[in-house]
């Protein structure tokens, strides 16, 4: 029993070693695979002297099996530099990081890199849709030629394509370039805060002229309607809510109906951007064609009901038309004309991800050309009568050549391969004067009705001259002339004064807050 109990104790301790052994030895084999297996390789890069960017893939050894299995990248601590940076990064756990680094491609770099150029056309572009429009509005009072008021009264037509070039400045101001994301800053603290930020870009103006031109308009409400509804007609332009009348859409300064449905499209634009952003080519294609045939389906159904196909209702007195009230619940719908802002976010998207997708840029359709003569067609067409159609369809027509003429500007404006020639388009648009003109085209726009009301509004203008200036057609181009001058002081003394600017940044943080809370 002894003997038999030492012989198991030997073999018991002999095994035990042995098994000891054979551990310690796959222990120093392992340790010796996982030396191996996380040695780092690294390119080395140079360039001039300074190390070029490069794109690195990172992998974990796995303790037991020594296979290596990705892992998302440590986090980048930016040099300041946007073409170099270093990697900070801790490994936290007992696997080791493996680094293969390989060089970026030039493309890649520039993608990284590249900064939203500036596209001083568009500001030109303002500059004459505001022109054609304020035009539109008193052409009536200086002439009485049944062709000039035809080729100058399709104010209806032309004002969506300011919708549209809204729409456009909106996506590529609060998205990213060749990628598919939104500007996440634009949107903070909340969605709210971007809706008060864009309002506040032109409130202040709009404001001051309501303050200042109150007592013109209100010589004419107060004739009309009295003090109490003049008292509630005050409170809609004040608060940018006409456009929800169809009625009262118009009321004191006619034209700010426009801003009072920009309004409503700035409120839709932060929830609906940042979803817009993340579509691709195909994608962004199906929600144009979609918001086209939305906005054509509207307009189609006002002209079938009224049986209004062939109406021009710029020349048209309101009292011939079938159902006015249903024609200005159509153009003057803030619901509609989003659908036109809309219709350009897209537009833009579709231009800021060509660096991704790398579409081609060199072919015919691409030339802003052709649709601007297109759009000057269309005008012109209706205007001669060659082409008979309601203002309704005209607009659906001329907003998708206007989404695709902004469109091909901005590629023609950023293209460097080839580049434009000194005399396209883009570059005759980028003429100092007339960037000059779309810099107070905004001006333009909120003046020219008040001062227009002065000498055109029957019972404006004979209270203060004694007569009205329709009698004076020569009067006209003088009134253009105090339009332009007016815009360029009030560009000057108001837009661009300090305390303004602080004033009203002092407002829109205090309304950010008040939202945020």
């Amino acid at each position: 029993m002894i003997v038999a109990s030492a012989s198991s104790s030997a073999l018991l301790s002999s095994s035990s070693s042995s098994l000891s052994r054979r551990r310690n030895m796959m222990m120093r084999r392992n340790k010796r695979n996982e030396t191996q297996t996380t040695r780092t390789r690294f390119n080395s890069v140079s360039s001039s002297g300074s190390s070029a960017r490069v794109n690195k893939r990172y992998y974990f050894c796995d303790d037991v099996s020594g296979r290596r299995r990705p892992s998302p990248p440590p986090r980048r601590r930016w040099t300041g530099d946007d073409a170099s940076h270093t990697v900070a990064s801790s490994i936290t756990t007992k696997s080791h990081a493996v680094v293969v680094a390989t060089k970026a491609t030039p493309e890649e770099e520039q993608r990284v890199t590249q900064k939203k150029p500036r596209l001083p056309a568009m500001d030109s572009v303002r500059f004459f849709l505001i022109s054609y429009i304020a035009i539109g509005h008193f052409i009536a009072c200086a002439t009485k030629d049944p062709l000039l008021l035809k080729l100058l009264s399709q104010v209806n037509v032309v004002v969506g394509a300011f919708f549209v070039l809204s729409g456009y400045v909106a996506a590529y101001t609060a998205s990213e370039l060749n990628k598919y994301e939104h500007t996440e800053k634009r949107f903070l603290p909340t969605k709210v805060a971007y809706t008060i930020q864009r309002v506040m870009g032109y409130y202040p103006l709009y404001f001051a002229t309501q303050i200042l031109f109150m007592p013109v308009f209100l010589i004419a409400d107060v004739t009309y309607n009295g003090w109490a509804k003049s008292t509630l007609h005050a409170a809609l332009t004040f608060s940018l809510s006409q456009a929800w009348f169809p009625s009262h859409a118009e009321l004191w300064n006619a034209p700010t109906w426009f801003l009072s449905a920009l309004t409503f499209a700035f409120v839709v634009l932060p929830y609906a951007l940042p979803s817009i952003a993340k579509l691709k080519r195909k994608g962004l294609q199906r929600l144009l064609v979609k918001l086209i045939l939305l906005t054509c389906l509207v307009k189609f159904a006002y002209c079938y009901d009224v049986s209004g196909f062939g109406f021009f209702e710029g020349t048209m007195p309101p009292k011939t038309h079938p159902s006015w009230l249903f024609w200005n619940s159509v153009r003057f719908s803030p619901l509609f004309s989003t659908i036109d802002v809309l219709i350009g976010a897209v537009s833009a998207r579709l231009v800021m991800i060509d660096g991704v997708e790398n579409v081609p840029t060199n072919s015919v359709v691409q030339k802003p050309i052709i649709p601007l003569l297109l759009m000057i067609g269309l005008i012109v067409g209706r205007g001669y009568s060659i082409v008979s159609m309601s203002d309704a369809i005209a607009r659906c027509i001329f907003v998708p050549l206007f989404a695709w003429f902004t469109m091909n500007i901005h590629r023609e404006t950023v293209s460097t391969s080839p580049p434009p020639s000194q005399f396209s388009v883009s570059n005759v648009l980028s003429w100092k004067p007339l960037t000059y003109l779309g810099a107070i085209s905004f001006p333009i726009y909120i003046l020219h009705g008040p001062i227009g009301q002065i000498f055109y509004k029957r019972v404006v203008a004979t209270k203060l001259f004694g007569f009205v200036f329709t009698s004076k057609p020569e009067f006209f181009p003088v009134w253009i002339g105090i339009v332009l001058v007016s815009a360029a002081i009030v560009n000057e003394v108001f837009l661009k004064n300090k305390k303004v600017q602080d004033m009203s940044k002092k407002v829109s943080n205090s309304l950010v807050t008040l939202s945020s809370n």
